[in-house]
């Protein structure tokens, strides 16, 4: 949510002994993310006057879906496209089964890849 710098700057702050509000006042970050940001840090290791470091402030790893389109996938749709005239004459339908995605995903590829116009489908 907030840049690195930002939050470093709101723990530096607090390890100071700046008001809450003040930081909020400058940085943005509530007094509870203030909080949180500082008792992580400590979490991590870090101690106040010492130097505060990437790995103190980073966010955390997230838990989601994992990307079933990876950048290999879409190199290769487009690779497939443009190869030959054969490969511009399959439609998304034939190239999604070819590659096990959706057709939308195929159709997502090339539109980022100008590929295909917007016009119809």
């Amino acid at each position: 949510m907030f840049d690195i710098v930002t939050r470093e700057q709101a723990v530096i702050l607090r390890s100071l002994g700046e008001a809450l509000i003040v930081i909020q006042q400058q940085t943005g970050i509530t007094p509870r993310h203030i909080r949180n940001l500082y008792n992580e840090a400590q979490t991590r290791g870090w101690d106040p006057g010492t130097p505060l470091t990437l790995k103190h402030v980073k966010d955390k790893a997230r838990s989601g879906r994992p990307k079933k389109v990876t950048a290999v996938v879409e190199q290769a749709v487009v690779d497939a496209v443009i190869k030959d005239r054969y490969g511009r004459e399959k439609t998304t339908a034939q190239l999604a089964l070819e590659f096990n995605i959706s057709a939308d995903s195929v159709l997502r590829i090339l539109h980022k890849e100008c590929l295909v116009s917007s016009v119809g489908r």
